[in-house]
């Protein structure tokens, strides 16, 4: 079940604690775009543990020529 959808109130507070200091207008472009943050948080996995290696990894040695 998702969580519910922050309120007007808390994404005022997480404004502020990033140091914005928006106007009405652009706090306004933030409450709606905030919408859009949260639906793509819960697409996140969050089973991994910060230990696991992403699947991203780029070896270099894997694309050195071997010495014939």
């Amino acid at each position: 079940m998702p969580p519910e959808p922050a309120t007007r109130r808390e994404i005022d507070v997480l404004a502020r604690r990033a140091g914005l200091n928006l106007t009405d207008e652009h706090f306004e472009e933030l409450v709606q775009a905030y919408g859009y943050v949260e639906q793509m948080l819960i697409r996140l996995r969050r089973a991994r543990s910060y230990a696991d290696e992403p699947a991203h990894v780029f070896v270099p040695t894997k694309f050195v020529p071997s010495e014939a």
